[in-house]
């Protein structure tokens, strides 16, 4: 039986199941199956209603005892339905069943953050897409979007985003700058339908989480980031704080930490909203199904998904992780929530007590550049998986390790990439990611230096329908989840050093949002040829290739061997030929594939000795080559990008500086180019050399065009690129 036609049938089984209540003994949770608990066997302590009121008696006690619908733990001792509905206590209590106790109805949401005090439960603001909505959920870009029925999900809309056809415009976005802007198609209604809920209606924050925000960040950066990314739009975002180059400006961050805090707090808005309208659609339920209101409800909202966790925070290492947590999301609760394993998490995601950070010293700080010093510091292990799952009176940090099905219980999901490649491949499913719907994914560029492969995964198996139900009330369940339509909704936010290819392919490929996408323009770069030494004679040769002049997968295959066929017959002996790069010459190779073959073929002729060492060579094989190589017993040493990333080794001996294709990172050039300059003792120790022994040579082709940028500045580099010569020279 096909997963579509096994779909078909739970579906239809479970709508029947909501025609007629029947009972069901199940735990509070979002994977469970529609119960009307009855009043005469419930099996649900007194204690839960005790919110009803003393005066109404046991047996409306008994009748209004939480219940579970979908999944979800409904409340007991609501107002909805008695005198005064219009309105409730502060931060009325929804409790689930035993020691389950879920959200805090908030108010109406209306984003307000002094009204937190006075927070009052409107009836007239309900989220509820069933019977007739409000005025405030339709000004309440949450509901549109997330709702049952999405206007940016027109067949126009949809066929415009499979065939990958989006329009741009280029625009000035507060706080970043200049940035392009992409909707699906050209302008048609679903474009129209984008633009408009984008233009006037706002996300609304809930009252307890906009009074946390205030109390925790005065930044109007914040405030700024907060209404872009309310308007659930994709969003890629680099180049931040002087990043791209490696510039010092980026220990203050302000421009990203800014991003990174309103992330957390528009992805806990999203949960915490999407909670209380299932709770309250249960409420509706629970009490229809008593008989108070019997014609209130006439089929079940669709308001929920396949599974419960809807945010995603995908980042490289246990650092970052922890960052995250305890600077942006933890101060964000509200006063009296307990967080429950955070003190396992902290020690789990910081270095071992009895362990010092050999970063953290002063000695450090003038040792290593900047960017290695905001990666590397604390924890830097690249292989975990946790989740948040956030409740009325705690949130609950579920640690490692932490299999599917506790995490599924989850709010929000924490992982690196490694992390969930193996775990979903030890669990051979990927259903955790069936129902995201807000997707955090910071440190590309540290990404790139591990497995970009795993990246890909994880994108690749986003939003799929699960292989099993897990319990999940498919007539609840929004009708663009069934349609595997979930991909055009997602909201995705990319965050990254600089500009790559990888980068924008993901975001090109994987973020199909109909309500819109925006990534940071092109930047004006200044170029890192002034951190050279001057007189250092810099050559850069452009590889020419046969064929169409596209950027097409078909002309990057063909730049891949026409590039080491340039090096092996034109750079080698050109190499080899002068008395000076014959010797004490460093090779820089930027992938570990492109290393195999130029090691390969190096290995083929007896014209040169070399060494070479990669981010998977030993301590041992380090030193050695590192040895060798400065003894002048080997002429050449090869050595990778990553390499450098990870180890930051001061490699001395060198004069002839050779890039087989420029490094992403800007900064490693002219830490290159800066080795033959280097004593012992790193900068402090420098020896005297004369800078016209010196030389730099570096190849490139017009797909290298986001790397020669960051290098030469953007003016060099459109010379550079376009220029009829192919041989270019930098003093």
């Amino acid at each position: 039986m096909s997963t579509a036609t096994e779909i078909k049938l739970l579906t239809l089984l479970n709508v029947s199941a909501v025609k007629r209540p029947r009972e069901l003994d199940l735990p509070g949770g979002h994977r469970g199956s529609p119960s009307l608990l009855r009043a005469s066997s419930s099996g649900v302590d007194s204690d839960s209603a005790a919110g009803a009121g003393a005066a109404e008696g046991s047996a409306l006690k008994k009748r209004r005892k939480s219940v579970v619908f979908g999944g979800e733990v409904g409340p007991s001792g609501s107002t909805y339905g008695k005198k005064g509905k219009g309105k409730a206590k502060k931060n009325a209590v929804v409790n689930g069943n035993g020691d389950e106790k879920d959200l805090a109805v908030d108010g109406a949401g209306n984003g307000d953050a002094d009204a937190h005090d006075e927070a009052v439960f409107e009836e007239g603001d309900s989220d509820d897409e069933e019977g007739e909505p409000s005025t405030s959920a339709n000004s309440d870009l949450f509901n549109v979007h997330f709702g049952a029925t999405p206007p940016i999900l027109t067949p126009e809309a949809l066929a415009a985003a499979e065939e990958n056809q989006w329009k741009s415009e280029r625009k000035t976005l507060k706080g970043f700058g200049r940035v392009v802007e992409l909707q699906a198609g050209n302008g048609g209604s679903g474009s129209s339908a984008g633009s408009s809920s984008s233009g006037e209606l706002k996300t609304r924050i809930t009252p307890s989480l906009a009074s946390s925000l205030k109390a925790s960040s005065s930044s109007p950066l914040v405030s700024t980031s907060l209404a872009h990314l309310g308007t659930y739009k994709d969003f890629f975002f680099h180049s931040l704080d002087g990043e791209a180059d490696g510039s010092e400006r980026q220990l203050l961050g302000e421009q990203k930490e800014a991003m990174r805090k309103a992330a957390v707090v528009h992805a806990l808005n999203h949960v915490l909203k999407t909670r209380r309208k299932i709770i309250r659609n249960n409420e509706r339920l629970a009490h229809a199904a008593s008989g108070d209101a019997p014609s209130s409800v006439h089929e079940p909202p669709r308001d929920q998904s396949f599974t419960r966790p809807k945010v995603l925070l995908l980042l490289p290492l246990r650092s970052l992780a922890l960052h995250y947590l305890k600077t942006h999301l933890f101060p964000l609760a509200p006063a009296g929530t307990q967080i429950e394993n955070q003190r396992p998490f902290t020690t789990s995601f910081s270095l071992p007590e009895d362990e010092e950070d050999p970063l953290a010293s002063t000695s450090s700080s003038t040792e290593f550049p900047v960017d290695h010093l905001v990666n590397f510091r604390g924890n830097s292990d690249d292989n975990f998986r946790i989740g948040i799952k956030i409740t009325r009176k705690a949130w609950r940090v579920v640690m490692m390790p932490a299999n599917e099905e506790k995490l599924l219980d989850c709010d929000i999901l924490i992982s690196s990439p490694l992390g969930f490649k193996m775990a979903a491949e030890r669990e051979d499913s990927t259903d955790l990611l069936s129902s995201i719907e807000v997707a955090l994914v910071d440190g590309v560029d540290v990404m790139q230096m591990q497995n970009w492969e795993h990246v890909q995964f994880i994108f690749n198996n986003m939003n799929k329908i699960p292989k099993s139900p897990h319990g999940c009330d498919f007539s609840r369940v929004k009708p663009w989840y069934l349609e595997s339509q979930a991909q055009y909704v997602r909201q995705t936010v990319i965050l990254s050093r600089y500009d790559t290819p990888e980068a924008r392919a993901l975001f090109n490929r994987h973020c199909h949002n109909l309500q819109g996408k925006i990534r940071t323009d092109a930047v004006n770069h200044e170029g890192v040829l002034n951190r050279v030494r001057s007189g250092v004679r810099q050559v850069f040769e452009r590889v020419d290739l046969d064929g169409p002049r596209g950027l097409n997968g078909e002309a990057a295959v063909g730049e891949v061997d026409a590039r080491l066929e340039w090096f092996t017959k034109k750079t080698i002996p050109a190499l080899l030929r002068s008395a000076i790069s014959r010797q004490n010459t460093l090779i820089v190779v930027p992938s570990y594939f492109d290393f195999v073959r130029v090691v390969n073929h190096l290995r083929k002729t007896d014209q040169v000795t070399f060494a070479a060492i990669s981010e998977y060579s030993s301590n041992s094989e380090i030193g050695r080559a590192r040895t060798l190589f400065f003894k002048g017993k080997k002429s050449f040493l090869i050595v990778t990008e990553r390499f450098h990333f990870y180890r930051r080794y001061k490699i001395r001996g060198a004069k002839t500086i050779v890039f087989y294709s420029l490094p992403d990172h800007a900064q490693f050039y002219s830490e290159f180019m800066a080795t033959p300059f280097m004593g012992s003792k790193g900068n402090q120790g420098e020896v005297e050399v004369d800078e016209a022994e010196v030389s730099g040579r570096t190849l490139f082709s017009r797909f290298d065009a986001l790397k020669v940028e960051r290098v030469v500045g953007t003016a060099n580099a459109r010379r550079l690129l376009t220029s009829g010569e192919g041989r270019f020279e930098f003093l």
